[in-house]
């Protein structure tokens, strides 16, 4: 899924802004305001992520489904932790809105009735292919992940050959196989809802990064962003 808040945000307009990489001199330099608004960043980043998988993990419902989902969101508040700072960040009230949009809504999900039989067979299936290749893409992003967006520098390898948000991809995956698994006109809601608050993440994140001549000629070569022929 792609970057995040390593800005305070003072007004409602956006702006991009270089990041100087510490050096690397072996020395303790004390504490920075940017080394602290990016740890900040990173634990309120974990803390999303951490309380999605403890909200349903707290009704004691050990099902193959709810495990699946639990784990997934540990996972991604786990890496959220270690993410560098960016070479540039977009903090605005848009950015703000689509990217609490992204979070707030999928973590509404309600446990109900579960379905069976072959239902919930093919509802678990698709969770532990949306967790598995998010994870997979994850790997191959490295510390470079994120929430607001933000550039880290442009990964091509693995997942990202075949559409140029995986994580984003395998993380709706993950939701649509959950709503199989716990059917409701709410849950099923949720996914529909999400997915327009997730493409409008994309398309700020991606007018950031176009400003990098390496993301435009990655761009130029995989043309789908979230679903291959689709979209």
């Amino acid at each position: 899924m792609g970057n995040s808040v390593e800005a305070l945000l003072s007004d409602s307009k956006s702006f991009s802004a270089p990041v100087e990489a510490p050096e690397n001199s072996g020395e303790f330099k004390g504490f920075t305001r940017k080394g602290l608004v990016n740890a900040t960043g990173n634990l309120l980043l974990a803390g999303c992520f951490f309380s999605s998988a403890f909200t349903l993990g707290g009704h004691h419902d050990f099902s193959a489904a709810n495990i699946i989902w639990s784990v997934g969101a540990f996972l991604m508040g786990f890496f959220s932790l270690v993410r560098t700072m960016p070479k540039a960040t977009m903090v605005n009230l848009r950015s703000l809105s689509a990217t609490g949009g992204m979070l707030i809504v999928p973590a509404m999900v309600q446990l109900t009735v579960p379905s069976t039989g072959i239902v919930q067979t093919v509802g678990i299936g698709i969770e532990i292919a949306g967790m598995l290749f998010t994870q997979v893409a994850r790997v191959f992003l490295g510390r470079s992940f994120g929430l607001l967006p933000a550039n880290r520098g442009v990964v091509s390898n693995g997942p990202f050959r075949l559409m140029r948000h995986p994580i984003y991809a395998g993380w709706l995956l993950l939701s649509i196989g959950y709503a199989i698994c716990y059917p409701s006109a709410l849950n099923f809601l949720i996914n529909v809802i999400s997915l327009p608050f997730m493409m409008w993440r994309i398309e700020q994140e991606e007018e950031l990064l176009m400003a990098d001549p390496e993301y435009r000629t990655y761009a130029g070569k995989v043309r789908y962003r979230l679903i291959p022929g689709l979209l």
